[in-house]
């Protein structure tokens, strides 16, 4: 009999994802290495956390679990009742750029700094115009066959559309489960969200989503879905 994984989102955290389309506050990061990449700019690699109007705050990283000779994995959402605001940089308040946490160069003692390194924080424009006020959020469902005949089917991210300006996308990975992939505008991850855009050269949809490596790489599909706040969903 072959395995067959269900990674979609349980119902509370179904419940909290519908909730950040109401407005935010902040959107903040943990800078550090491997935030930002040249090979693969305008992407932002890090656990975020969605500040709501009313204060509440939600961690937003990745779930991944060993399955079908590779790793599978799906967006978590965990509330989050203290957290240091100071530590974090922020996509809305471009001059908190957070603290990096370090040994001294005598290894003897732990020391924080401002990330001094562009790489390690956020360079471009304040997202608030676009996220700050509120919209839609919408579920990215990922279904798949590996080639044993094994399938799955897995809440990968959130397409968030604020007020203005295009989509975002807030993307499981399998890579380090501590983090996801924040894109601000969708870029070449378009061809996930609309089944009319073509793939690019080098950046299928298996690809994009983290299968090009495997030894037999799987189909996979995927669909954009409405979420409810009062819909605890399947």
């Amino acid at each position: 009999m072959s395995l067959s994984l269900d990674l979609r989102l349980p119902g509370p955290e179904r419940r909290r994802a519908a909730r950040l389309a109401e407005p935010w506050r902040d959107l903040l990061y943990v800078p550090g290495p491997a935030f930002a990449s040249e090979l693969d700019p305008g992407a932002y690699r890090s656990t975020v956390f969605v500040v709501l109007g009313g204060g509440e705050v939600v961690r937003v990283s990745s779930l991944a679990v060993p399955a079908l000779g590779g790793e599978l994995c799906r967006i978590r959402l965990e509330p989050v009742n203290a957290v240091r605001l100071e530590a974090l940089g922020s996509f809305f308040e471009l001059h908190r750029r957070g603290l990096v946490f370090a040994f001294t160069p005598d290894r003897r003692a732990g020391a924080v700094w401002p990330p001094a390194d562009p790489t390690w924080r956020y360079e471009g424009p304040s997202l608030r115009p676009r996220l700050g006020a509120g919209g839609s959020v919408r579920l990215l469902r990922e279904t798949g066959r590996a080639a044993d005949g094994g399938t799955w089917t897995a809440d990968r991210g959130l397409v968030i559309a604020g007020a203005d300006g295009p989509a975002s996308l807030v993307l499981a990975t399998a890579d380090d489960p501590d983090r996801v992939v924040f894109l601000p505008a969708l870029g070449v991850h378009e061809v996930l969200v609309d089944p009319r855009a073509p793939d690019w050269p080098g950046a299928s949809r298996r690809e994009l989503l983290g299968y090009g490596d495997w030894e037999a790489p799987p189909a996979v599909d995927v669909e954009v879905l409405d979420l409810d706040p009062a819909d605890p969903g399947g």
